[in-house]
């Protein structure tokens, strides 16, 4: 059985007492990737993650610590500052380390019991760009495999795999260019010149900064290119292991999005699917040919499906409240790096 607490008290693990942004500032530690998930398997590797206290220098800019990582042990650990950043914007990676479970914790310092008392401040309906987005990119993945290693997707369901990946992108328009998301809408439909599927494109937009639209629409077109130079090479087949863990992860990402909107909370640990999760990475959902059986994707469209209804009646806040998130600061900047409570 896997005893954490004596893995990061061996000499491996020594950065955690002697490196000088963590020692004696580390918020909390906990159990990061398939451990934290219960999806682990025999060779699975032990990831850690954690949030280390900012200096007095580093919270007034004069120095800027934002994360240590050590690849030899899998370990991340994230500054305060950093991690409020990616938690608020409800990066998966990042707010699934506060909804861990109990025993998943392997230190927490006082601060760390005020994030975790307060985690429920940093869920949001962003969940459903960012969860979405993330199993998005695990279903490019994917498909791009399964097209490269024999064109098992049709004409259709190739330019519907890539349009996912453009509608991806858009998601993030409206934060770096200013355009709305019912400006922009692409879909695929048939060629009225030759009757092969495309992605087709609807604009609906007035006074729009030419600029702007210029660069959406260069980020759009490189999705494309960057595709075109990759789809249709036969490389050497994928591991089918990889391939299902990937289908693993996509599944499990509509899930915990699906849980955030409906339940207003998470769990990080799956233990209600864990059984189905661990058949798809054994391949149960997987045909003889090297394929994906249709209940895959059955069960993907029931759960993406479910994740627009429930966006639409969900009660939870757009976004974060970052008056409530700075009052936390505040009170946290005070008490444990101003007044020096911490070194």
């Amino acid at each position: 059985m896997l005893d954490v607490n004596k893995l990061l008290e061996s000499k491996a693990y020594d950065f955690l007492r002697t490196n000088e942004h963590l020692k004696d500032r580390i918020v909390f530690l906990c159990l990061g990737g398939s451990h934290s998930y219960g999806t682990n398997i025999e060779t699975s590797d032990v990831d850690i993650r954690g949030v280390a206290l900012d200096t007095k220098l580093d919270v007034l800019g004069v120095t800027n610590f934002e994360q240590f990582q050590n690849t030899e042990t899998d370990t991340t650990i994230y500054s305060l500052s950093k991690f409020i950043k990616l938690v608020c914007d409800c990066n998966p990676n990042i707010i699934e380390m506060l909804f861990c479970k109990p025993e998943h914790y392997y230190w927490v310092s006082p601060i760390g019991k005020m994030l975790l008392e307060n985690r429920d401040m940093f869920l949001s309906k962003k969940a459903f760009y960012t969860f979405g987005g993330y199993a998005h990119a695990q279903l490019n993945r994917l498909e791009n495999a399964l097209v490269r290693n024999g064109d098992i997707l049709t004409e259709e369901e190739t330019q519907i795999h890539i349009n996912r990946s453009v509608k991806n992108a858009m998601m993030t328009f409206q934060d770096k260019y200013g355009i709305p998301e019912e400006c922009l809408k692409t879909y695929v439909g048939q060629s009225k010149d030759n009757g092969k599927y495309e992605i087709l494109l609807d604009i609906n937009a007035k006074g729009l900064p030419f600029a702007d639209f210029k660069s959406s629409i260069c980020e759009m077109t490189n999705i494309l290119r960057d595709y075109e130079k990759t789809v249709g090479q036969r490389n050497k087949k994928k591991d089918d292991v990889h391939l299902n863990k990937h289908m693993m992860h996509l599944i499990r990402l509509y899930f915990m999005c699906n849980e955030i909107l409906k339940d207003k909370t998470l769990h990080t640990f799956r233990e209600k699917e864990h059984v189905l999760l661990m058949d798809i990475r054994n391949g149960k959902f997987r045909t003889n040919d090297g394929g994906v059986k249709p209940e895959f994707y059955d069960l993907l469209n029931s759960l993406e499906s479910e994740a627009n209804e429930l966006y639409s009646k969900s009660s939870l806040q757009k976004q974060v409240d970052k008056m409530k998130v700075a009052e936390l600061l505040v009170d946290i900047y005070t008490n444990y790096i101003f007044n020096k409570e911490v070194k």
